[in-house]
């Protein structure tokens, strides 16, 4: 896991280019995992905070997720899923992976509040993207002694990323449902390498969603953990599949609710 340099701050920012896209790329093929630190200032992290914190209260304390460009209309958040220094970095390591230009230039921001009971049926829920890249932004790690964080758990490059919308949800189906028992024990992640990742809020995490089997691990269901992931490079975007894997995954939501 490496961590990379970038410019001054925009707008409370630092600034993100693609010239740190091949040096990401590498330590990512290699390593699972790529860092570009303290990107997202504390006054912004403390300000995000308190959001969730209200989020939490009106939901009840409960686990709770927010998917798509419509929940950051409001937050600090914003600036950085539209900077252009994101998208062009974004561009370049697709485009350096898959060897075609994206299908959009979209990125699906998802923020996953982990807290109360309902955060431990999401522990251990190994899956893969549908999105090529993934950037993962910590907001809130427990970290009082003795408390269990919550760290990042991958299988690094388990697969290629899959150009065929019908062989990516099958595998999906039976990476994530048949065999979901199967990456939760300890034999299986020692004899495949799993890796374990420490978060540090304001960091900005960089792996290969669709290649990488991943998760959280458990936290107590009394602390809050709070990442917001920024999913960019869909290959199936536009295939008439794309709607059949989105109602496995709804599905896989509602079901894990009522568990």
């Amino acid at each position: 896991m490496s961590a990379f340099n970038h410019g001054m701050s925009i707008d409370g920012y630092a600034r993100v280019s693609a010239a740190s896209a091949q040096s990401l790329a590498e330590s990512m093929d290699e390593t699972g995992v790529a860092v570009l630190h303290d990107v997202v200032p504390d006054e912004i992290i403390a300000r995000m905070r308190g959001f969730v914190g209200d989020q939490i209260a009106r939901r009840g304390g409960q686990y709770f997720s927010c998917e798509g460009t419509a929940w950051t209309a409001d937050t600090c958040l914003r600036p950085l899923i539209e900077d252009a220094g994101l998208h062009a970095l974004l561009r370049s390591l697709y485009e350096g992976k898959m060897r075609t230009p994206p299908p959009s230039e979209r990125i699906f921001p998802v923020l996953r509040v982990l807290t109360g009971s309902h955060g431990l049926r999401h522990a251990l829920n190994f899956h893969y993207d549908s999105y090529v890249v993934t950037v993962l932004l910590p907001v809130l790690i427990p970290n009082a002694p003795g408390e269990p964080p919550g760290h990042l758990l991958m299988f690094p490059n388990l697969r290629d990323a899959r150009r065929s919308a019908v062989v990516n949800i099958l595998e999906k189906l039976m990476m994530e449902k048949l065999l979901k028992r199967l990456w939760r024990k300890e034999r299986v992640q020692h004899w495949l390498s799993a890796k374990i990742v420490p978060l540090t809020p304001g960091n900005l995490y960089f792996f290969w969603g669709m290649r990488s089997l991943h998760a959280n691990q458990a936290c107590l269901p009394a602390s809050v953990r709070c990442t917001v992931l920024m999913h960019f490079g869909d290959p199936h975007e536009r295939s008439r599949f794309k709607g059949f894997s989105q109602q496995l995954h709804a599905r896989r939501l509602r079901r894990m609710a009522r568990d």
